[in-house]
């Protein structure tokens, strides 16, 4: 009864024999299905969203952009009418009797509404859309589609029953209604809308093109033709950063990384243990959400094609069948009647048509998957980079010194990069049960309970698997504690390079980098290599034992035999359960490596934090005299609270106001820099308060420059002011240099400043503060670096009652005594507590206390402004001599006059304001000048670069590695091979006979394949990988060692650091694993072919066109794909370089208060890097989606072939089974090919750029061996130069000119000189740092450019101007090469005056960790450490260059003693800026650019009053002064 309710209900609703289907006996859709539901759906799509977007787009306000009302639109609302006419003419036509039809009546209705509904929308969107709408494409596509199924269905109809269901006329009008759809359609989706003039002028003028991508219609983002244009660029000239799009919208990673610090803060706040990974989910989430639902649905699909595979094959059984019966049956007989039960060929290609289908929906739905998730890994790393940048920004000084600058680059370069992988295959992990799922059911189906075996098998297999993968994750951990060692090694390396060929240490730290290196991580490489090929050998047996056994099961267990039309589809179904196996593992990895990254971004994204109550920041003051800085209630600050509180400042009370200056002075380590950092907020305040009213400027003891130009120094991220810019230059004395160097103020000054002397970096940086223009300076001793007649012209012009700053408030710490006569008030430290303190007056009164006794010993004179103040006349000229080494006269003149002109209040706050130019996003051209760009190759990575790594890697390993895959391989395709005979045999007996013997063959191929790999895998990772990776580290490092110091003055340290990190990171672990599934693949693709061709030849006719087909396609690819990687590798430099000089100069930027703008510039290199990123990865989405299609057409003509051939009856259902289960198999192969060569072209990129750097032009040889002096050399310590002249690079001018000297043994020698003068020149070439241009340095008669560099420089002593300190225990930076006892060390210490301190830091003693960069140390105390270096060497030579610069003058006293007893019978070289620590030399060198000025005994010099060196000492006191 309910059986024919329910028909009857389908017959009211259709009126068709057929009845409502889908599928007809012919394999198509039937008529009622098409009209009733899919016809019906179209257009109730339409009526439904395109109501809804009609609205939408209604309520919006109306663009910028107008476009021009052009053929375009007319050519469209023309069509839609014709369409509305045609759907009319339909309905007058129908046959009476159809009319009552419901399925035909509710489909014209419908129709007819949507088609009014879609001319509106046509309208609406043309001028208010500027990308074609998806619902108006949607629907002009399923119309299309439909309508001519239905055209199909009558055509059908007609041929086999030969009558049109509904008539011919509307077979004619429904053809004609489905090309009119295609027409506007094509209409709606090529043309590009014109803009109105003026705007198309305005777009073309912008400076980045928008990215194709936001104006992309739906179908343009499914196929990526939005790519087409840059990929043609691509191939037709080498890509540059000007061919790049900017981002697409919602990229960027200023906005991305503020959506993850709200859920993160969101975390922090509301949970007692904040998770990480759910912040990321909160933000990444629904972006993943969807790649998710695409992912089901093409998992699905994937199950769809084997059962298509089995009907086809069934139908190909049934139609030979057939064939057979009518051959026996109508032998003889020509015309054979068609009769109803007849097994029609259409249905054959319908489901030709249907694998088509699912093939290109499978294709068109994983790319998007894949597009979704690796943007949402972009996105990943952008928002994380910034984060742990903004982090990096506040870190307090204790949890700085726990992250090394290695540390954090590490967290920026591997563990962000970790959760951007895992981005793209997290989906896996619940995808690869659901594919183990969905096959298993399928086998079930296909071959009963036996497949119950198989099950079985995967779970006695997973806890073997769970344990190696626990390993897995332990050893991943120590490979990061390893790298991070080895990166923090480098960069320290990198950093004191300096002093390694200074001191000729570089033996010692490239053992240590050795060790690290070869002894930790490339041994715990070693092991994760073997682990790998283990799980991999698992991975490998599992589907075979899964299919041995199912089989072995089925063949004793079923009473049927194992036939073609099984073995097939099951062999589809075990090669899809192979992929879910082996990626599960891999993903689980993934799983593993980010699970610990996220606890390392975690513990430091919750490190602890600046204090940001620390110092209370109020409005400045306005009026004279009012309290600035204040600090009371016995304020006290922290170095350090754990592990145990580190005290740095202790009861302080302290004020300065508007206007005053105030000295800080105490003796080295007594706490002057602490009290500027206690200002600036840097430290813990425990107790008391601390307030700063207005703006702060700040200049750190050791001069912090940025790697830009001179001018970029200065302005510091403000407005450009030409009239305060010269007063400011010529007020900190920076005429002469600015001058002297090749571009004047547009000269890039290098990394850290590197191409700038001490001195010039002291005064940029004092500049920096006095453009700024703020209400608080801090001046961290920038007197230490300057000779005496530019301290006092800075003393004067800057800092003095008539300097520039005069109505400012300033804290000066010094160790000039002199400058303390300008002081407002004096402070005096010790052990971290104010001792004495008051005006000059107060203390020079108090005669016994320890203030007023060091003005007495060390400030001799008055300082000249005050002397000018007092007789009320302006400072007068020096003598004409003098005129040449000081700022000229009419500047000192014009700097006098300087009044409160610019300094008025209200005018210096506006001049301060940062321009809004400022924070414009920076452009590629803006990011380093040409002559500074990194090189980046071009075009097709040479052949040798390939041989270089088959060498470094042992030819002899490769080609092992060969043998091995190709005979996993073969191993594998004969198991195949050999089941389609088994099958064969079993088909024609109708049993399974010798069941065991085929059984164990196939068993015995499975275990030999997987042997095969396992012993692939070990010798890919331990003989092959590791191997290279260590010679190709090994000789960059020998040539970084052995680099000239040029090199490092020329090139970042990030740069060089991206090599170790991420260029050596693709070498140790990618490398290889690509090589390896290129090498895998080609095989396959190989034993693929030959399979087909081998049972259907035809398939060579495929072959040939379809390769030079993918060969076009992968050139086309490959030429823009090489140029975006590279473009990628080289746009990600300046992120790392940016990154590490920040940290650098955390205090400053912090002081300034710069903090957003260097947050701006790290975001906008970091989306400049994406912009080249992102067109690199969707390129790859381009090519696949390409090559996939041609693959789907081929299995089309494959099939379609295959049916048109079985008229002749040639063809079995298994020569066609396994000729369509292969060509399944060889597009996606073919595909990996292809990606595969670009990854194998990227990584080996790596290789080539590893070359580079170890190609490096080396200085002169580490040792001469036939050229060695005598191991006493040199005796005597005489040093002569003759017509010696050096410049520092070829094409630069000479720095030393011409210059002649005699130095006698033992003879003491100071050298005076303007900054710049070439002093410090002078030593390095003493050391050949630079090479002579022409004449000689000759040494106790031996010319030093005739031995080894080692031999020279271990011959000398130095204690350098920069001092150096490297993390390590106190020995290891004292005596690395461990030549000396713990005795002597401890003496020289002590001579050295820091026992007392290295005693006090703990226990440990000699073995006292140091931190990075010496960082628990002072600036003077890592000059002491220097000096304790140069005591503990016994040479005859030693070179003081401004050793004592930043110690305070009673240490430099004490000092200066030691170094005349303890040197006494040494040759000292002594460059000094204090004039009294070479009073007693023998005889003074006064240089004067470059040249030898004077030379004689101090006496003989001073006894001429208008010599140069009688000006220096005038201003520094030592002489009556000569002026009226």
């Amino acid at each position: 009864m309910d059986q024919s309710n329910s028909s009857s209900w389908v017959c009211r609703l259709c009126r068709s024999k057929e009845g409502l289907g889908p599928i007809s006996f012919y394999g198509d859709f039937t008529r009622c299905f098409i009209d009733g539901v899919l016809l019906n759906v179209a257009g109730l799509f339409m009526l439904i969203f395109g109501t809804w977007e009609i609205g939408k787009l209604w309520r919006k306000e109306r663009p910028i952009f107008k476009y021009r009302k052009d053929w375009v639109i007319a050519s469209r609302i023309f069509l839609v009418l014709l369409q509305i006419g045609f759907v009319s003419l339909s309905t007058l036509n129908l046959p009476k009797h159809k009319d009552e039809d419901i399925t035909i009546a509710s489909q014209y209705v419908i129709t007819l509404l949507s088609l009014f509904d879609v001319a509106i929308l046509h309208w609406i969107e043309y001028s208010r859309c500027n990308v074609s709408n998806a619902v108006v494409l949607f629907y002009w596509l399923l119309e299309a589609l439909f309508n001519f199924a239905k055209a199909l269905n009558f055509f059908i109809r007609h041929y086999y029953e030969n009558k049109w269901p509904l008539g011919r006329t509307i077979f004619v009008i429904t053809l004609f209604q489905g090309i009119n759809a295609s027409f506007i359609l094509l209409l709606e989706a090529l043309p590009e809308k014109k803009l109105m003039p003026y705007q198309q002028l305005q777009q073309k003028f912008s400076k980045r093109k928008s990215n194709p991508y936001d104006t992309a219609n739906i179908f343009s983002r499914i196929s990526f033709s939005w790519m087409t244009g840059l990929m043609r660029t691509g191939y037709e000239k080498y890509l540059d950063e000007t061919d790049l799009y900017k981002l697409p919208e919602n990229f960027g990673s200023g906005e991305l990384s503020d959506r993850f610090d709200s859920h993160w803060q969101n975390q922090i706040r509301h949970k007692s243990h904040p998770s990480f990974a759910w912040a990321l989910i909160a933000t990444f989430g629904p972006q993943m959400l969807i790649a998710g639902v695409f992912k089901v649905i093409f998992d699905v699909l994937a199950f769809v094609q084997p059962q298509l595979l089995r009907i086809l094959i069934k139908f190909v059984t049934e139609y030979g069948e057939q064939h057979k019966q009518k051959l026996y049956e109508f032998m003889g007989k020509v015309h054979l009647a068609k009769h109803a039960n007849e097994v029609p060929l259409v249905r054959g290609f319908m489901i030709s048509i249907g694998m088509f289908a699912v093939s290109f929906t499978q294709t068109s739905i994983l790319h998007q998957y894949f597009l979704y998730s690796i943007n949402t890994g972009m996105k990943i790393k952008s928002a994380l980079t910034s984060i742990i940048y903004k982090k990096a920004l506040v870190l307090s000084s204790e949890a700085a010194d726990m992250s090394s600058t290695g540390d954090i680059v590490n967290l920026m370069s591997v563990d962000v990069q970790r959760l951007q992988d895992l981005a793209q295959w997290s989906h896996l992990i619940w995808s690869g049960p659901l594919q183990i799922i969905l096959c298993l059911t399928s086998l079930y189906k296909l071959l009963g309970k036996s497949m119950w075996v198989g099950v079985v098998i995967l779970l006695v297999m997973m806890p073997l698997n769970s344990s190696l993968m626990r390993v897995q994750k332990k050893l991943q951990k120590g490979q990061m504690k390893n790298k991070d060692q080895r990166t923090r090694l480098v960069n320290e390396i990198l950093n004191n390079m300096k002093s390694l060929k200074l001191y000729a240490w570089e033996k010692p730290y490239k053992k240590k980098l050795e060790y690290v290196r070869n002894e930790k991580e490339l041994k715990n490489l070693t092991k994760i290599g073997i682990y790998n090929a283990l799980i991999n050998f698992q991975f490998n047996i599992v589907p075979f034992f899964v299919s041995c056994s199912t089989f072995a099961a089925f063949v004793y267990t079923e009473d049927r035999p194992l036939t073609t039309d099984l073995v097939f589809p099951a062999l589809t179904l075990f090669g899809l359960l192979s992929f879910p196996l082996a990626i599960v593992p891999l993903v689980l990895n993934s799983y593993i490596e980010a699970s610990v990254s996220i606890g390392r971004l975690y513990s430091f994204l919750t490190n602890e934090e600046l204090q940001r109550d620390s110092v209370q920041r109020l409005p400045r003051v306005s009026n004279e005299g009012e309290v600035v800085i204040k600090l009371g209630d016995n304020a006290t600050f922290l170095w350090k609270r754990k592990p145990e509180y580190k005290v740095a400042l202790k009861n302080v009370n302290y004020q300065v106001a508007k206007g005053e200056l105030n000295c800080v002075v105490g003796r080295v380590g007594s706490g002057k820099s602490a009290l500027i950092q206690s200002i600036l907020g840097d430290l813990f305040r425990v107790k008391g308060f601390a307030t700063v009213h207005g703006s702060i400027a700040y200049v750190s003891q050791v001069a912090w420059i940025m790697n830009g130009t001179v001018k970029d120094n200065i302005l510091f991220g403000h407005k450009y002011d030409a009239d305060f810019y010269d007063k400011t230059i010529k007020a900190c004395a920076l005429t002469i240099d600015l001058a002297v160097l090749p571009d004047g103020d547009k000269t890039i000054v290098g990394e850290k400043g590197i191409s700038l002397s001490g001195g010039q970096k002291a005064r940029l940086s004092l500049a920096r503060a006095v453009y700024a223009r703020a209400d608080v300076y801090l001046l961290d001793d920038p007197l230490a670096a300057v000779d005496e007649h530019v301290s006092s012209h800075l003393i004067d012009h800057v800092l003095g009652p008539k300097g520039l700053l005069k109505t400012k408030t300033k804290v000066l710490a010094t160790n000039k005594i002199t400058a303390l006569s300008i002081a407002d008030s004096v402070t005096l430290l010790e052990n971290g507590e104010i001792i004495q303190q008051g005006t000059f007056q107060e203390i020079t009164e108090a005669v016994d206390s320890p203030l007023s006794k060091l003005i007495k010993e060390f400030g001799q004179k008055k300082h000249k402004s005050e002397d000018a103040e007092q007789s009320g006349s302006s400072s007068a000229e020096s003598s004409s001599n003098h005129e040449n080494s000081v700022p000229i006269k009419d500047e000192l003149d014009q700097l006098q006059k300087l009044e409160n002109l610019q300094l008025n209040e209200d005018g210096s706050q506006s001049l301060r304001r940062a321009s809004d130019a400022t924070l414009r996003s920076i452009d590629f051209d803006d990011e380093e000048n040409a002559a500074n760009k990194e090189h980046r190759e071009v075009g097709k990575v040479k052949w040798e670069i390939y041989w270089e790594y088959a060498r470094s890697c042992g030819v002899k390993n490769v080609l092992i590695f060969l043998v091995f895959a190709v005979a996993s391989m073969f191993m594998s395709v004969m198991g195949s091979v050999w089941l389609k005979h088994w099958s064969e045999v079993n088909t024609r007996f109708g049993a399974n006979p010798h069941a065991g013997r085929y059984l164990g063959v196939y068993l015995a191929l499975g275990v030999l394949s997987a042997a095969s790999t396992l012993v692939q895998t070990v010798v890919l990772w331990v003989f092959c990988t590791i191997r290279g990776s260590r010679y190709l580290h090994s000789s960059m490092a020998n040539s970084i060692f052995r680099a000239p110091m040029r090199f490092f003055e020329t090139t970042p340290i990030g740069r060089i650091l991206n090599r170790f990190s991420n260029d050596i990171f693709k070498v140790d672990e990618l490398l290889g694993r690509t090589f390896s599934q290129f090498f895998n693949n080609v095989i396959k693709v190989s034993f693929t072919i030959v399979v087909i061709c081998f049972t259907t030849w035809q398939f060579t006719f495929f072959v040939i066109p379809l390769g030079m087909l993918y060969m076009y396609y992968q050139q086309y690819y490959l030429r823009t794909s090489r140029e975006l990687r590279r473009l990628d590798s080289t746009t990600r430099s300046p992120i790392y370089a940016h990154f590490q000089e920040s940290l650098g100069g955390l205090s400053t930027i912090r002081g300034y208060n710069q903090q957003k703008r260097f947050i701006h510039i790290n975001q906008s290199r970091m989306d400049n890097n994406m912009s080249a990123y992102y067109p690199s990865v969707n390129a790859n989405r381009w090519l696949a989606y390409r090559l996939e299609f041609i693959g789907t057409i081929i299995i089309f003509g494959a099939a379609s072939l295959s049916i048109i051939r079985l008229k002749n009856g040639k063809l079995t259902p298994g020569m066609i089974g396994l000729s369509l289960s292969y060509a399944l198999q060889i597009t996606q192969s073919l595909n990996w090919i292809v990606r595969m060569t670009v990854e194998v072209e990227t990584n080996i990129v790596s290789v080539e750029r590893i070359k580079e750097y170890s190609e490096i032009p080396s200085e002169a040889p580490y040792i001469i061996e036939d050229h060695r002096p005598s191991p006493d050399w040199p005796t005597q310590g005489a040093i002569e130069f003759q017509h010696y002249s050096t410049r520092y690079r070829p094409g630069l001018e000479l720095i030393l000119k011409d210059i002649n000297l005699k130095i006698k043994p033992k003879e003491k020698i100071g050298i005076v000189g303007r900054t710049g003068a070439g002093k410090s020149s002078l030593t390095l070439a003493l050391f050949r740092i630079i090479e002579a241009a022409e004449g000689r340095i000759v040494i106790d008669g031996l010319p030093i450019d005739q031995i080894g560099l080692y031999d020279l420089r271990h011959k000398l002593s130095i204690i350098p101007q920069d001092s150096q300190v490297f993390e390590g225990t106190v020995r290891e930076n004292i005596d690395p090469t461990e030549q000396y006892t713990d005795e002597e060390i401890w003496h020289v210490l002590e001579l050295s005056h820091l026992k007392s301190h290295i005693s006090s830091m703990g226990k440990d003693g000699l073995q006292t960790q140091l931190t990075e960069g010496g960082g628990n140390l002072s600036v003077g105390q890592r000059q002491l450490m220097c000096l304790a270096r140069a005591l503990l060497v016994p040479t005859k030579i030693l070179v003081l260059d401004e050793a004592t610069a930043a110690v305070d003058v009673e240490t430099d006293k004490v000092l200066q003693e030691t170094i005349r007893t303890a040197f006494k019978d040494r040759t000292i070289l002594t460059i000094a800026h204090r004039l009294n620590t070479i009073m007693d030399s023998d005889r003074i060198l006064v240089l004067d650019a470059g040249r030898v000025a004077e030379f004689d005994s101090p006496a003989n010099l001073l006894k001429n009053s208008k010599s140069l060196f009688y000006g220096l000492c005038e201003d520094a006191g030592f002489v009556p002064s000569q002026r009226n």
